[in-house]
């Protein structure tokens, strides 16, 4: 094609035009800076150990599984071998999630053994190569990241289906015989079934979850490889009578293309399709789950983790392999043995192929119900109950969601049970459009400097305080001349600068060495009982407002909030009642609800908490999918705010007897207390608070 200067792709004239490639360009610029990253991270971590160890578990783990979901989709155990050895090292040096393991999963079973049947162990290795090659297909088109629009109902339902499933499978193992759970449910009135359970297996399970358990507070302590590897020791010194992993097969398939008659090709690949987007979901959820379980580290990428799912695919089903996805069983495993990088993954796949070269024998003496009594803890820890009781409160079709979605993978029904469960939050997200209608009004008054509009009950704070006239614009020199407006019972230490249009409530504490700027950024409001510690810094941006019920505040802080010491407020910011600012935290430009918890050092950035959050030590909290991992406060977190409150209103009481606060502050807040009525009788009843 000519390309001279006259030519209108190339000419100045023509402007330069969007190349519909850019996007994906970025996209695969960011999986490969994500990948670099996460070896980088691995060269640069301390615990090998942790990593070491981590793996070692999810191999014991994952060994017996793989053979057991080989056998139960008609395949020979081997190739559950080769898919966890395989597949799994693979994913885990090219996948997108540090800890996520890959290997055979329980949910795609159903489908694998219709293959299985049809097309036999050369048409499920070929399965798994299509599969993998889809997989690339999403990888490349940036459709991985699809999977961020899971809503929390659906993911929780998953999570806590998966829990139940694990425990369905597992408690009979524990309890040494063949019924299911329901089973057992229908025979509770019956008790000759205790005449069944051996109490062998049920002293390895219990032996192996009570250490587990007990010792999870100790995050380096190898409780799972120990206890396994002591109970396995003391069964076969005692010669118990248990079933054991078994004889495990010393040799690993050549690499192979499966060889399919040509006229079979298009029948599997339409059977395989459904298993293709099941597989890759099954594993952008487990992704997002164990991203729930470790809010301290970097959210997976889910276009590198499709990228190195499908790698891992593709080398499985040459191997003559079964297809793997991402585990959130084996995955939870991981996280709970103190795995800090990818490397444990990694480990774990190394070790399967290495055991199955080497400690087949050894292997083969781990009772079944010690791995049981380690998996039950896991799908214990795996059910959300907490989520579910708070979406009863609050969303009840988004609590339906959820069940339906545990119901659909508890009983096999994986893709209807999400299929429900998305087509419920549809459904509740249409009710509920006006408030979407009102997040779009939102935007725009952000445009405009606004960055949140809350309505009248958030401004209880404000009840009792002094009287102050709604804020306007200011110029910076005329808010620096403002003064102060506090309440009489208030203490500002002589050694804190208010700088301001600041307005505090009734016992609010300003210590020394506080800073309160109102200058560049205007208005200030600090409620009732809350107190600023040593070192607090609390500024804004100019020309940006949270509207608190119908007044717009450059920082505005709530009842019996608590802000500890070295903390730094940045408006435009709202804070509500009840919440709890950790030593050397950050809070800027964000909403935090009320009987919220913020630990130490913890950066809160652009973002809007919900009530009753725990935002971990140390977290970067500054998206919405950081927003959504944040599990709720506990009581610990609630009491201790209240006895923080509780002191500083006594310190208060203490520093106003010793000595008067600035003579620049106090007389101003006399002042204002004597003029008139105050700011609830001056509240206007008849003001709409619908368009705040």
């Amino acid at each position: 094609m000519n390309h001279s200067p006259h030519h209108p792709a190339s000419s100045p004239a023509s402007g330069k035009r969007d190349n519909p490639f850019d996007p994906l360009k970025a996209g695969w610029r960011s999986m490969a800076a994500d990948w670099w990253q996460s070896w980088r991270d691995v060269a640069r971590s301390t615990g090998f150990v942790s990593d070491l160890i981590a793996g070692l578990t999810v191999a014991a783990v994952a060994l017996p599984l793989n053979v057991a979901l080989a056998v139960a989709s008609g395949l020979p155990p081997v190739a559950g071998l080769i898919a966890g050895a395989v597949g799994g090292a693979i994913a885990a040096a090219f996948g997108g999630a540090r800890f996520q393991v890959t290997g055979p999963a329980a949910a795609l079973n159903v489908m694998v053994l219709a293959l299985a049947h049809r097309f036999g162990v050369t048409g499920v290795a070929a399965a798994a190569m299509m599969i993998g090659v889809i997989q690339l297909v999403l990888s490349f088109s940036l459709a991985g990241r699809l999977g961020k629009r899971v809503p929390e109902s659906v993911l929780a339902g998953f999570t806590t289906g998966v829990g139940l499933k694990l425990l369905d499978s597992q408690i009979p193992e524990v309890l040494g015989f063949d019924y299911r759970v329901y089973e057992l449910a229908q025979m509770m009135h019956r008790p000759a079934w205790l005449h069944h359970v051996s109490w062998t297996a049920v002293v390895s399970g219990l032996f192996v979850a009570f250490l587990v358990s007990s010792t999870r507070h100790l995050k380096r302590f190898p409780a799972a490889i120990l206890g396994i590897g002591l109970i396995t020791a003391v069964s076969v010194y005692l010669r118990w009578n248990l079933e054991r992993v078994g004889a495990v097969p010393a040799t690993i398939p050549h690499p192979i293309f499966p060889s399919i008659p040509d006229e079979r090709w298009l029948d599997l690949a339409a059977a395989t399709l459904p298993l293709a987007l099941l597989a890759s979901i099954e594993s952008l959820l487990s992704a997002r789950a164990v991203d729930r379980m470790t809010p301290e580290y970097k959210p997976h990428n889910p276009d590198l983790e499709l990228f190195g799912q499908g790698l891992a695919n593709l080398g499985v089903g040459l191997l003559q392999g079964m297809p793997v996805s991402g585990v959130i069983v084996r995955s939870g495993v991981n996280v709970q043995s103190g795995g800090r990088t990818r490397l444990s993954a990694l480990v774990h796949g190394v070790l399967l192929a290495a055991s199955v070269l080497l400690l087949g024998s050894t292997i083969a003496q781990v009772p079944l119900a010690a791995l049981g009594g380690l998996l039950c803890v896991v799908g214990f820890r795996l059910i959300e109950v907490g989520t579910l009781i708070e979406l009863a409160r609050k969303e009840r079709i988004e609590a339906a969601a959820f069940l339906v979605t545990a119901a659909g993978t508890v009983t096999g029904h994986l893709v209807m049970g999400l299929v429900a469960g998305f087509v419920l939050h549809a459904i509740h997200a249409f009710l509920h459009r006006h408030e979407h209608a009102a997040e779009v009004q939102l935007s725009k008054r952000r445009e405009k400097g606004i960055r949140a509009v809350l309505g009248r009950e958030e401004a209880k704070g404000r009840r009792p305080s002094a009287e102050l006239e709604a804020p306007g614009h200011h110029k910076w020199l005329s808010q620096i001349r403002d003064r102060a407006v506090v309440s009489a019972s208030s203490f500002v230490h002589r050694q804190a600068s208010v700088i301001g249009r600041v307005v505090m409530g009734e016992n609010v504490h300003i210590a020394a060495g506080s800073s309160v700027r109102a200058d560049e950024g205007s208005p200030f409001f600090i409620g009732s009982n809350t107190n600023l510690q040593d070192g607090v810094v609390v500024h804004a941006l100019k020309n940006k407002w949270v509207t608190v019920a119908g007044e717009d505040w450059a920082v505005y802080v709530g009842r019996h909030v608590s802000i500890a010491h070295n903390a730094l407020v940045h408006g435009p910011c709202y804070i509500g009642d009840d919440t709890f600012v950790g030593f050397k935290a950050v809070v800027h430009d964000a909403v935090v609800g009320s009987h919220c918890y913020i630990g130490i050092g913890a950066v809160v950035v652009g973002v809007e908490v919900p009530d009753g959050r725990f935002v971990p030590h140390g977290a970067i909290i500054d998206t919405a999918d950081a927003v959504e991992r944040l599990s709720l406060v506990s009581d610990v977190h609630r009491e201790f705010n209240e006895d923080v409150v509780e002191v500083n209103r006594g310190l208060v009481a203490a520093y106003r007897e010793h000595e008067e606060g600035p003579a620049a502050v106090r007389p101003r807040a006399t002042e204002v207390e004597r003029r008139g009525p105050s700011w609830d009788q001056r509240w206007q009843p008849d003001r709409d608070p619908s368009r705040f």
